[in-house]
């Protein structure tokens, strides 16, 4: 497989504004690589306000979805409390300035 065609993470955007509805990320490999055939899909549904819905999708050769192979249900609410709680790891913070500095 080219490439070109391992995919990186990504937005989503539908509706007549373009609204961002999902943020796809690839499935990580133990070599730091991204899967080719697989990822994960958070979306967010304007009818459905209150819940997150995340779906682990199966890709086909050319990164397109090929089904959707689990998927789970969580409240909103539950994100924004561990995102409010989580704190980044020094290790963290040096990787990001590291990559700052080689743009």
């Amino acid at each position: 497989m080219s490439d070109d065609l391992i995919p990186e993470a990504c937005l989503g955007f539908a509706g007549p504004e373009d609204q961002v509805v999902s943020l796809n990320v690839p499935l990580a490999m133990e070599e730091g690589q991204n899967c080719s055939y697989h990822s994960f899909d958070i979306e967010y549904d304007s009818d459905q306000s209150e819940t997150l819905t995340i779906r682990l999708l199966e890709l086909d050769q050319y990164g397109f979805i090929r089904t959707a192979l689990q998927s789970a249900s969580f409240p909103v609410a539950l994100v924004a409390d561990l995102v409010s709680k989580r704190k980044a790891t020094d290790e963290e913070v040096a990787e990001w300035k590291s990559m700052a500095d080689e743009d």
